[in-house]
């Protein structure tokens, strides 16, 4: 389970609306009043574990600031129930964190360090990696941090959790079954493209001058001239360089005005001119892949693994439930 953003965010700020599903955590050491609520310094405490209100306040206050730049800015009311939030996943991170080091579970430096070394080699550069944190509010030091919690929640949930986890094969074929649509590529097409601008303060004159001399390289294109070395010669699109070829697309994914003709020729054919608001342009149809249906022999590991993360993710919900009721646990917001 390594990924750039710590495991702690998977539990984190489901508030509100729906559409939101990314945050950007923010800066330390900002002042309570650009937030309506206070927090105190320690917002709970778990089996004697304190858990800092800065580090909620951080992700609070980005948060609520990313709701602000989209024009639904949060309530009182709102900030306190997403502090509540974040709070209570703070203690469920902490109490699956303990509880692992309770089952001997260990995270040494060497450890910390070459999950690290896999993240930053990721990023292009040292730099880059930085700024990302930067972005998010954090510091190479903060991130280690997070990334250690990370690292024990890993290990115990592979512990106690994923050994329990099983996916009977009916099970995927019924997902199978009815989420077929979602195992079907569409028809696509691929194309060549050749364009020719014109000058409209030339008038009707030089727009015939254009036709007249598409219609000469037309002819050679229907006759057997290669058209993608047409397309480098008098092409005057951005993919001249490249024979004017498009590369596969869907209807979807182009503009009408070449998808409807595209998806109406055949392999090998060449439109006649057709204009639009950029100038003339010829297609030609280089390959076709028809509308298919992965198979469940070839889609069976996916769905097993997508159907077994599920799974993962209500157990340990329910995992950090039972823990919460063997536990010390004291609110102070």
């Amino acid at each position: 389970m390594q990924r750039f953003i710590p495991l702690k965010f998977l539990f984190l700020f489901s508030i509100f609306f729906a559409n939101s599903t990314s945050m950007v955590w923010g800066h330390s050491g900002h002042k309570h009043d650009e937030l309506k609520i206070k927090l105190p310094k320690v917002v709970a405490r778990v089996n004697d574990h304190d858990i800092n209100g800065d580090a909620i306040f951080r992700e609070l206050k980005k948060a609520a600031a990313q709701y602000k730049k989209r024009g639904i800015p949060l309530t009182a009311d709102q900030e306190k129930s997403a502090a509540k939030k974040l709070i209570d996943d703070e203690i469920g991170r902490t109490l699956l964190v303990l509880k692992a080091k309770a089952l001997g579970v260990k995270v040494s430096e060497k450890m910390l360090l070459e999950r690290l070394r896999k993240v930053k080699a990721k990023f292009k550069s040292d730099s880059i990696f930085e700024h990302r944190l930067s972005d998010r509010g954090m510091t190479v030091d903060q991130y280690k941090q997070e990334l250690e919690i990370d690292m024990y929640m890993d290990q115990l949930i592979k512990k106690e959790i994923e050994p329990k986890i099983k996916i009977a094969e009916k099970d995927s074929q019924a997902y199978y079954d009815k989420n077929k649509d979602k195992f079907e590529t569409e028809e696509k097409v691929r194309a060549s493209i050749m364009l020719l601008k014109f000058n409209p303060k030339e008038g009707k004159a030089g727009e015939q001058a254009v036709i007249k001399k598409f219609e000469s390289i037309l002819i050679q294109a229907k006759n057997g001239a290669d058209f993608g070395a047409l397309a480098q010669q008098h092409s005057q699109d951005s993919l001249a360089a490249k024979g004017g070829d498009l590369g596969f697309f869907t209807q979807k994914q182009m503009l009408p005005a070449f998808s409807s003709r595209a998806f109406k020729m055949k392999v090998g054919e060449v439109s006649e001119i057709f204009r639009t608001g950029h100038g003339f342009h010829v297609i030609k149809v280089t390959d076709r892949k028809p509308e298919s249906l992965s198979s469940f022999a070839t889609e069976k590991g996916k769905i097993e693994k997508f159907l077994a993360n599920k799974k993962i993710s209500q157990a340990t919900r329910d995992y950090i439930e039972n823990l919460k009721k063997k536990a010390e646990i004291k609110t102070y917001f």
